[in-house]
């Protein structure tokens, strides 16, 4: 399932803390694989928009969403890590 993540919150309740995500779902554009010369799956907005409200240990991976077209759809870079990204960008 992919999601693009909205914001981080913490709900605290007498000495219990919650630490959630507020996500929306995002769907495959064509094959849920690998497609394209850059070898990444597209992702975009589901006809239905869908917002959930998760706990942050759901999450269980994460990679950047590179826009294709602003706001209507992104590739998936699950291969290049934060620092590598920065380095490529600056």
């Amino acid at each position: 399932m992919v999601v693009r993540l909205n914001t981080l919150f913490k709900l605290g309740f007498k000495e219990e803390a919650y630490r959630l995500a507020h996500v929306t779902m995002l769907q495959c554009i064509g094959k849920a694989v690998a497609q394209g010369v850059e070898g990444m799956v597209r992702v975009g907005w589901q006809t239905a928009e869908q917002s959930l409200v998760v706990r942050i240990g759901q999450v269980e991976g994460m990679a950047h969403l590179i826009p294709l077209e602003p706001g209507e759809s992104w590739l998936v870079n699950n291969r290049i890590d934060l620092q590598s990204w920065n380095n490529i960008c600056d």
